[in-house]
């Protein structure tokens, strides 16, 4: 009967946590959700871009930024919006 303890013993303190710490590796990948409505996400998307020019003109008229940088950021972030407008209208 204590061969049977002591077994039990060694399962529960040793082989139980091992098997729950690679229990990830052995399950296979979970799938991302994908979310049903991307109109939305690109709605948010084109809201934050434009936030992001609104900050940007703020530092450019505070003087953090150079001519050159605030020209070359404004228009990859309005090149950015325009994708996504036009992705907008296609949907």
């Amino acid at each position: 009967m204590d061969l049977l303890k002591d077994y039990l013993f060694t399962l529960i303190v040793f082989l139980i946590p091992i098997m729950y710490s690679i229990q990830p590796l052995l399950l296979p990948k979970i799938s991302t959700v994908k979310t049903s409505n991307s109109k939305d996400i690109l709605r948010r998307k084109k809201i934050v871009l434009y936030r992001q020019i609104k900050e940007l003109e703020m530092e450019y008229d505070i003087g953090n930024l150079d001519k050159e940088d605030f020209i070359n950021r404004r228009s990859e972030l309005k090149t950015e919006v325009s994708e996504i407008i036009t992705e907008l209208k296609k949907k």
